[in-house]
């Protein structure tokens, strides 16, 4: 983890590393100038029950050019002792075995978090802390007070009890500042709520302007999304002034996007659908932000208007860009497609009198990245059970089986299910290639990358209009793409893996040649009680989606938990009969490991050829030996009944 001060002249890296006598974690900062490291801190010397949080997608550092660092972390409490049983006996925890909730999936360690502040140069740290509260995301803004620092952060709503967040953005968060004296007080301080007391909003990604001169702006921008319902949904973006603490409304997320073209296609235009914003993504007069959004099928970069309050598209030569930096004027994205590897690309805002039209230059030569063993194509078509709205794909072939019908066709749906397949590089798609195997990607309704209205379409309806676009979208293929309707194989995760578990067993007459599946939802009920975000099977099946206490997420009706059960892969496994492989991590907190071996075991009970393989991961199931290992076991796996068909 690092960060460089606004003017660049400074970094700092965090450093952790075990102590070989006492197996402990030690952490240390590392400040650099541009030449070399000008000091190091052993963060235990700031506070010695303070942990600086070490997660990509938790926690972050922000350096000011004054040396002043915001870190995100977790300060353990003091263990409370038991009575001694006799004057020779030692102190016994009462709490040691106390039930801890974590953050959930890949956040397992994560209970509580702070903020700290610490001075650099004189090594005094200042904790900022909200019970009830855990603080991410912090950072500086303009003070109102001289000698006076002004930090704000994001607090995650713990009570009464925590629900997964990773992937989620649909978790209540406020948005909360402070005012501290530059000479960094000892005692803790309570950040202020100053937005989204209502408790029904989750707040993401707060970037604060900085102008060279004068310094940090006293408005920030962030993303907005209602809390509750679809874990993964269209943002709006909002301005909010600290002065005045007034919102401001810069994009909303209620646009329709406009089907065009006899409406075979979707516009370019509609709400956002983004994880975060760059860490710096203003231009260098504060005037537009630069981001990049979901569209159908592809990611696009676009240019925010703050006063005009529009969204412009940015042309790229890629099919899937991320804007990872804007500084100076110049900005810096990664770029890839289907059948490219991933470049960076440089544009220069400063030279350029139209920021829709800026000019790319590739950091590598863009035809050493191309493979030109692989083509792809587009598609799109209307969907069966709604009303103008369309099912979106990609196809892939190698290239010299694009005008055949030779070669097996991989058919994967995502997991989420509100989630996309963009037109970007999968390494599995490049491998799948390599081994002669064209490939479907479907975006099935219930996908990010359209509007609002198309990702609440699916809710209460999974295990049947998203099975019904992946049956069609196999139609599509065999009709229109060469494919082989004798040589299909199912391949899906989360919920890609409740697919095509799902019509493995609602459309045995297809008779797949192999179906793979990671970590697959299999029976909604009994995951209800056990997976970090029960409020999920809660949504997505009975379409119960608006937010309410954890309490009246259970205890649903027997309807309730029967529609749930009868939506699910498990209710047609007496179906099934094509040879199964699961891929399942021991550490999955999102949908634990005995969904997918409870069943493993019915099919090997029933006949039907399967084999489960269990790793030491989490639900992602991407360490690099275990993706490995996954490969190549799916690679044996589909070869085996590709050529026993043959």
């Amino acid at each position: 983890m690092q960060a460089f001060s606004q003017d660049g002249d400074k970094q700092v890296v965090l450093k952790s590393k075990t102590d070989p006598k006492s197996g402990k974690p030690e952490q240390f900062i590392v400040v650099y100038d541009k030449k070399k490291a000008l000091k190091t801190i052993d963060v235990k010397s700031l506070n010695d029950q303070l942990t600086i949080i070490e997660s990509a997608t938790y926690s972050n550092f922000v350096l000011d050019n004054d040396l002043q660092l915001l870190a995100v972390v977790e300060v353990e409490k003091a263990k409370s002792k038991g009575k001694k049983d006799s004057p020779g006996s030692k102190d016994y925890d009462l709490d040691s075995h106390e039930y801890k909730q974590s953050w959930g999936e890949k956040l397992s360690t994560i209970f509580h978090s702070s903020i700290a502040l610490i001075d650099l140069k004189t090594e005094k740290l200042t904790l900022i802390e909200k019970t009830g509260l855990s603080l991410i995301e912090p950072f500086f803004f303009k003070s109102a007070e001289k000698a006076h620092i002004s930090v704000g952060c994001i607090g995650l709503q713990e009570l009464p009890y925590k629900l997964g967040l990773i992937y989620c953005n649909n978790r209540t968060s406020f948005l909360l500042g402070s005012s501290i004296s530059s000479d960094l007080p000892d005692g803790p301080i309570e950040p202020e709520v100053l937005y989204g007391s209502s408790g029904n909003l989750f707040l993401s990604s707060p970037r604060v302007y900085f102008d060279p001169v004068n310094g940090y702006d006293c408005k920030a921008i962030f993303l907005e999304r209602d809390a509750g319902g679809a874990h993964n949904k269209s943002a709006r973006l909002q301005q909010f002034c600290f002065e005045s603490r007034k919102i401001q409304t810069i994009l909303d997320n209620k646009q329709k996007r406009e089907l065009i073209n006899n409406k075979t296609e979707y516009s370019d235009y509609g709400p956002l659908f983004l994880d975060k914003m760059a860490t710096n993504c203003f231009t260098m007069d504060g005037k537009y932000v630069l981001l990049d959004s979901e569209t159908p099928v592809f990611t696009k970069p676009y240019a925010v208007d703050l006063k005009e309050k529009q969204l412009k598209l940015i042309k790229f030569p890629e099919g899937f860009c991320q804007i990872l930096e804007v500084k100076n004027d110049w900005v810096i994205a990664l770029g890839s497609s289907i059948n490219s590897t991933p470049n960076l690309y440089l544009s220069n805002i400063a030279n350029s009198t139209d920021l829709t039209n800026l000019t790319w230059l590739p950091i590598e030569d863009p035809a050493s990245k191309k493979l030109p063993n692989i083509t792809y194509e587009t598609f799109a078509f209307p969907a069966r059970d709604y009303q103008d709205k369309l099912v979106t794909g990609i196809f892939i072939s190698p290239t010299d089986l694009r005008d055949s019908r030779e070669g097996s066709c991989v058919v994967t749906g995502h997991g989420g299910p509100h989630a996309q397949l963009s037109a970007g590089y999968y390494q599995s798609v490049a491998l799948y290639a390599e081994l002669g195997l064209k490939v479907c990607l479907i975006n099935y309704v219930g996908s990010t990358g359209v509007d609002e209205d198309y990702v609440n379409a699916l809710l209460g309806k999974v295990g049947t209009n998203d099975v019904d676009d992946i049956y069609d979208s196999i139609q599509y293929v065999i009709a229109n793409k060469n494919v082989d309707k004798e040589k299909l194989i199912l391949s899906g995760g989360s919920h890609g893996g409740f697919l095509v578990t799902s019509i493995s067993g609602q459309h045995p007459e297809l008779d797949f040649l192999a179906c793979i599946a990671r970590n697959p939802v299999i029976d909604v009920a009994s995951m209800s009680a056990i997976s970090d975000i029960p409020d999920w099977t809660v949504c997505e099946a009975d379409g119960d989606c608006n937010l309410k206490p954890l309490a009246q997420m259970y205890g649903r009706t027997p309807e309730e938990m029967a529609n749930m059960y009868q939506v699910s892969p498990i209710a047609h496994v007496q179906k099934v009969k094509v040879p199964t492989l699961l891929l399942l991590g021991k550490e999955d907190l999102r949908v634990p490991y005995s969904q997918g071996l409870l069943y493993h075991r019915i099919l090997k009970a029933r006949g039907v050829e399967t084999r489960c393989l269990i790793y030491d991961d989490v639900h992602s199931l991407a360490k690099i030996d275990v993706e490995y290992d996954c490969f190549l076991n799916m690679a044996k796996f589909m070869e085996k009944f590709i050529y026993y068909r043959s």
